[in-house]
């Protein structure tokens, strides 16, 4: 055993890798195995979880992911920290039925959790892990959801939070960490982030997408599924994959519930969304492989699927075959348009990364991939106003509301740019800049000393507010591309009425 093994005082078994059958002790603290670094899955004693619940049992309990405490990796009841996440709703979808010309739609609607994303689940039972094992803070690189999910929990705990996160993030999902006081650092990139995370574990609880603790939070989203529709499974259940985590405890859930008895047998087909722009799990289905390779470079609004290395990619992958499904991908003006479309229809409003399965649902039954005649489940995994830049597009035809939009954006700018806004405002006004000519001109010229990131992310606000834009990428000498900003016209005439403008 890769850790000595301890007597757990539940039906909690051991850790075993997914990979290469090696079983740890049931308090793990890695997340991959030490031999092949492959997942981590929990294991339990399922005989004696038969004898102690039932399906009856269960529907009695109040709606919750601790509703299936018994299948859950916390020991310990005290110290379970809960927002009162889980117990989401099922929503048959009418309108969307009607449009689609599908025989049944359902959607599972995440964003009813308590930082409005599935992800909640995962973190409940992670922090919770964190007091059983008397950490003081804990940590993370994340793309979005995971840093603001983790700093609600991390707070209603007690703890300190450090997130690290890419530059290109959604805003939304940013003020959600820094408002529950979550410490904040930016780097280049997503990997970049999960390094910084890994090297500052020496001194807090890191969680990541592929903790066994967090993925046993993420498989109740199944078991909610099958006790929701009286304890039957649709057709089919599509998930977003950004990851991969999420679908494949799902898979886990339904296998679990078949061990138990309280479904006959898994009789519904996975099937797996990404973007177009940024899709290792398709590609990998495509070529028959049973290993997910990186990405490359990922290009996509969806920035919570957008995953260049999926740490559970494989997991993803068996549980498709397994299940008999499929995977597929989708653009980002086709997420757009089902963003939008779920939003009419349904009034369920999405982000890019969950409307993801909609637009899935309606290229594979154009397609002829999906029959007309399947009850079909799609899971919307965020709430679309954690993504305001994206959110702010679908106003732009709406001339009435763009309007008003814009005298109230007006109205408020002068308080929302701070000195250094303004610093780079007139920077940016005598000729293009890209962010480290900018931090220089900012400590010549008016003594503000800020980190590169940091000027990214006042650059990044200030595209949100239509100040600045991307004029152009370059790359010099062999090093990175270097991204240059320029005044947009409502920066021009802001930076006149300011008194900043010099060109």
């Amino acid at each position: 055993m890769g850790n000595s093994r301890i007597t757990a005082p539940s039906a909690l078994l051991y850790a075993r890798c997914s990979r290469c059958g090696e079983e740890y002790s049931p308090d793990v603290a890695e997340s991959l195995c030490e031999k092949c670094k492959g997942v981590l899955l929990m294991h339990y004693d399922y005989r004696q979880i038969a004898e102690e619940v039932s399906k009856e049992s269960l529907e009695r309990r109040i709606p919750s992911v601790w509703k299936y405490s018994e299948l859950l990796p916390i020991t310990e009841k005290p110290s379970i920290v809960s927002l009162g996440e889980g117990g989401t709703h099922v929503h048959e979808c009418r309108r969307l039925m009607e449009q689609l010309r599908v025989k049944r739609i359902l959607v599972k609607d995440e964003t009813t959790n308590p930082t409005a994303s599935f992800v909640d689940r995962g973190s409940t039972v992670v922090v919770s892990k964190a007091i059983e094992s008397g950490s003081s803070s804990v940590c993370c690189g994340a793309t979005g959801n995971l840093g603001a999910s983790l700093s609600a929990y991390a707070a209603k705990a007690g703890l300190e939070s450090m997130i690290f996160l890419p530059k290109m993030l959604d805003l939304g999902k940013l003020y959600q960490m820094i408002v529950c006081g979550a410490k904040v650092e930016l780097t280049s990139d997503y990997v970049a982030a999960t390094v910084r995370a890994e090297r500052f574990s020496r001194h807090s609880f890191l969680v990541t997408p592929y903790n066994p603790y967090f993925m046993e939070g993420e498989k109740t989203t199944g078991y909610e599924i099958v006790e929701q529709m009286g304890w039957r499974l649709p057709d089919r259940i599509i998930v977003p994959m950004g990851n991969g985590g999420h679908i494949s405890m799902i898979w886990k859930a339904l296998t679990e519930f078949s061990e138990l008895g309280f479904i006959d047998k898994v009789n519904t087909r996975l099937t797996g969304i990404q973007a177009a722009g940024a899709a290792p799990i398709v590609d990998a289905y495509s070529r028959g492989d049973s290993v997910v390779v990186d990405a490359g470079k990922v290009e996509t609004l969806a920035l919570d699927i957008g995953i260049e290395s999926p740490s559970a990619g494989d997991l993803a992958l068996n549980a498709i075959r397994s299940s008999g499904g499929t995977c597929a991908t989708v653009t980002d003006r086709e997420i757009l348009e089902a963003a939008r479309l779920l939003a009419k229809s349904e009034g369920i409003f999405a982000e890019p990364a969950a409307a993801s399965t909609i637009a899935g649902l309606k290229k594979m039954m154009e397609a002829g991939s999906i029959d007309r005649d399947e009850e079909v489940l799609c899971v919307i995994t965020g709430a679309g106003l954690k993504d305001p830049v994206t959110a702010r597009r679908f106003v732009k035809k709406v001339r009435a509301v763009e309007t008003v939009i814009r005298r109230v954006e007006d109205r408020r700018l002068t308080t929302r740019l701070g000195p250094t806004k303004l610093r780079i405002l007139e920077i940016v006004s005598t000729q293009e800049a890209y962010g480290y000519q900018i931090k220089k001109e900012l400590e010549e010229q008016f003594q503000i000393s800020v980190k590169v990131p940091v000027v990214y992310q006042h650059l990044k606000e200030l595209e949100t507010l239509n100040l600045v834009r991307r004029s152009s990428v370059r790359e010099v000498g062999g090093k990175p591309e270097r991204h240059y900003y320029t005044l947009t016209e409502k920066g021009r005439a802001t930076a006149k009425s300011l008194g900043t403008y010099r060109g």
